[in-house]
């Protein structure tokens, strides 16, 4: 077949096989769009490539040679940055001595190496990451190139489009091959892990894995709508460390509005620094990183009163994928849907909750109960908020209890979700049962706690507060008394043992009149009343003033 002089190429969202390709399709057009603002592609001659049509639907393409060519320079354009290293390389560029402070604030000198490295620039990624005044200084966009070069192109062999164009270097071997491709659109080829995400050669039964030419080519632009978070992992020290990246690919339904929607979107994130991330990024569970796209949506939605915001995409694909050696590993992939009740309730979540490891729970129980629809009698997940957290409390590590904000949470799952039903999805004929036994729990481990520190040290509250010295000691003691306590539960996880004990320690302090209901309780919902308790006693950890001054009313 001849080459043409122009290709045109029309696309339908309905057509494309994946969310890949539809977030590669919308990068395209964002592409084309900001390209047309290149003041050196106004400079050259000769080349087509425009969007012929655009509607919510699909888009229309017409490009030639050199056309192609200014869009995958504007694609893969890249620069060369200098870093510099107090520890000795082999390949370092330039040498400079520095002067500097040791430990003992004693002047030195020391060496440093200097090396420079290809950083992609992100086409028009960066015109929209306003966390720094300095387009290639930004948090955001930083964190974008971060992924691309440690999972979409982790593979350093897979980077030559960008290293052939560094610092506007001409390239066009690659435009030229994708050009001849191009004039017969429809073959198909074999797929591969360089443009989508988790493709393999072949599948489990030995079966190529093939794309249409005019597909694949959208999945040169897929990752500039890729949207980027940092799932965080807790060491045994009970410190956050990032090993891993989620790339939250939205599903687009409205091509034309997403477009428009996407530079408002970028935005609109919170630019606030959190170590070298922005502080958005930071999650504690993958899938949440679709959640923050859609709570991000609902924000601007509210905020503008565009509710037509929300329906720009379908929903979000999230590949959790982390680099090991020379290659790519993908722990998981899911695809949520904007449901507005999980929006609502990611939003309380987020900000009730500060401590890492117990929101973590909070949210696979809130995606559990959405994404896996319990078709038992039993009670749903997200109607039992402490649901999980009798495995969690009794396998992490006590280090990991030292965080100050896991009592503060503790506390805030009894006030805001068990005590005073706030928010809760669903309403049946067992809630009130439910919350019953729930409160008693509560109430007995408080009971508990104050009336042996009354008993043991004879401290109580309203009799020291305002004494500093006095409030310090009731707070030392009171959190001893409630982690023996909670320690002594956590190491009972064979059923019988944790009813004996909860029976000759706790029981005394359950109403008469809730005797014979609770003891059911206690004997058929173990599990549940061993978590509740491993969690009212943690809400008994003495923190603060304003905490111990409704102790009274206990």
């Amino acid at each position: 077949m001849k080459n043409q002089d122009v290709i045109e190429l029309y696309y339908q969202l309905a057509e494309l096989p994946s969310s890949q390709h539809r977030a590669g399709l919308a990068g395209l057009v964002l592409m084309i769009q900001e390209l047309s603002k290149q003041a050196w592609f106004e400079e050259r001659t000769g080349s087509i490539i425009e969007l012929s049509h655009l509607d919510q639907y699909g888009a229309k393409l017409s490009v030639n040679l050199e056309g192609l060519k200014s869009l995958f320079d504007f694609t893969y354009q890249s620069f060369k940055e200098e870093r510099g290293t107090a520890t000795k390389i082999k390949d370092y560029e330039r040498i400079e001595e520095i002067e500097t402070t040791d430990k003992k604030g004693r002047a030195t000198t020391q060496k440093m190496y200097y090396y420079s490295v290809i950083v992609p620039q992100g086409a028009f990624l960066s015109y929209w990451d306003e966390s720094d005044e300095d387009i290639n200084k930004g948090l955001w966009i930083k964190l974008w190139r971060d992924m691309l070069w440690n999972i979409v192109r982790g593979v350093p062999a897979t980077r030559n489009p960008f290293n052939n164009r560094c610092d506007g270097q001409t390239y066009i071997q690659d435009s030229e091959k994708i050009w001849k491709d191009l004039n017969q659109p429809d073959k198909t080829i074999g797929q591969s892990g360089n443009y989508y995400l988790g493709a393999m050669a072949t599948t489990a039964d030995n079966i190529p894995t093939q794309d249409m030419i005019r597909y694949q080519f959208l999945l040169h632009f897929a990752p500039f709508v890729f949207q980027i978070y940092r799932p965080s992992t807790i060491n045994k020290d009970g410190k956050r460390e990032f090993s891993s990246y989620a790339i939250v690919i939205p599903d687009v339904a409205d091509l034309k509005r997403f477009c428009h929607n996407l530079p408002r979107v970028l935005k609109e994130r919170d630019n606030t620094k959190l170590g070298y991330l922005p502080r958005e990024c930071v999650i504690d569970l993958a899938e949440e990183g679709a959640l923050d796209i859609f709570l991000l949506q609902d924000r601007i939605a509210r905020k503008t009163g565009e509710q037509s915001i929300r329906k720009s995409i379908l929903g979000a694909e999230i590949f959790h994928a982390e680099k090991s050696g020379n290659s790519i590993k993908f722990q998981s992939i899911s695809y949520i849907e904007p449901i507005l009740e999980i929006t609502d309730r990611y939003a309380q979540i987020k900000d009730n909750y500060w401590c890492p490891w117990f929101r973590k729970q909070r949210l696979l129980n809130l995606l559990s109960f959405y994404l896996n629809p319990n078709n038992s009698d039993e009670e749903p997940t997200e109607t039992l908020p402490w649901i999980g957290f009798d495995e969690l409390l009794s396998r992490i590590p006590r280090k990991w209890f030292e965080d100050p904000y896991f009592s503060h949470d503790a506390r805030q799952l009894f006030n805001i979700e068990i005590l005073q039903n706030q928010g809760e999805i669903t309403m049946n004929a067992q809630s009130s049962t439910i919350r019953k036994y729930a409160e008693i729990v509560y109430q007995v481990c408080q009971s508990y706690v104050l009336g042996k520190l009354k008993s043991k040290h004879g401290l109580e509250w309203k009799e020291y507060q305002g004494n500093p010295k006095k409030e310090k000691e009731y707070h030392e003691k009171k959190t001893k008394i409630a982690n023996e306590a909670f320690l002594a539960v956590r190491s009972r996880t064979e059923s019988q043992s944790f009813i004996d004990y909860f029976v000759s320690t706790l029981y005394p302090f359950v109403k008469k009149n809730e005797f014979a209901q609770f003891a059911d309780d206690l004997f058929n919902k173990t599990d549940e009343i061993r978590a509740l308790t491993l969690l009212a006693l943690s809400s008994q950890f003495s923190t603060s003033n304003k905490e111990d001054s409704e102790d009274k009313a206990a």
